[in-house]
């Protein structure tokens, strides 16, 4: 397996759908990010991985112009459904080539996405974003962080494909981010700054999700 693909997603996104349950992190992820886009002068973003679109509805309703994509058709009509009006949607794996110029934006987000990769898949999906931001353009990340794999070992079992990256019994593959691995993805950008961010159960303020928060300038 060289990653969960678009019909381990579908399935997913679907099951969301018919259960009433709509994966929405509310501002968590989006939210550090505002300030930064301002004072960047950013004016176009593109996102990677959205899922349901709710990120990139919030950025669009920011004033931002939105690409938004994810490799889940099913994923994307939900998106198109709520929130077409507001962002362009559209299919595509960030694994590939995307069909987008040199420099094409001001910025780039991707949010719990990237980190479904073995490491030669995680490398050319940075390197296809440092192609796509431009000049003084910003990259804005959430990643599994190393220390979550603990956390989700308590739910989903797994197994490991290669150092730090896992298959689970649902399917999903996860790849798990030191901060000196993200360092070296990024060692060419011109800065990068990164915070770890733990996530509490709301129920009873329990450890949940652990990431790192990144953002780097072109």
């Amino acid at each position: 397996m060289a990653y969960a693909g678009a019909e381990f997603w579908d399935r997913f996104f679907r099951q969301r759908r018919e259960s009433g349950n709509d994966l929405d992190w509310g501002g968590l992820w989006t939210g550090p990010f505002l300030d930064p886009l301002r004072e960047a002068g950013v004016r176009t973003i593109l996102e990677l991985g959205c899922g349901t679109g709710n990120d990139a509805a919030r950025l669009a309703r920011e004033g931002y112009s939105v690409t938004a994509i994810d490799l889940s058709d099913e994923a994307i009509g939900q998106a198109q459904a709520r929130f077409g009006t507001k962002a362009t949607f559209m299919v595509a794996d960030m694994a590939w080539p995307l069909p987008f110029s040199d420099g094409g934006f001001d910025a780039v987000m991707s949010n719990v996405a990237m980190h479904m990769f073995a490491d030669s898949l995680t490398r050319s999906v940075f390197a296809e974003i440092g192609r796509l931001v431009r000049p003084g353009g910003l990259f804005m990340f959430h990643v599994n962080a190393l220390e979550d794999r603990a956390l989700r070992a308590r739910w989903q079992p797994a197994r490991e494909l290669e150092d730090d990256y896992v298959v689970e019994e649902s399917g999903q593959t996860v790849h798990f981010f030191s901060e000196g691995y993200l360092r070296e993805l990024l060692g060419e950008w011109r800065e990068l700054h990164l915070v770890p961010v733990s996530i509490p159960r709301r129920e009873t303020g329990e450890p949940y999700k652990e990431v790192w928060r990144g953002m780097a300038r072109r």
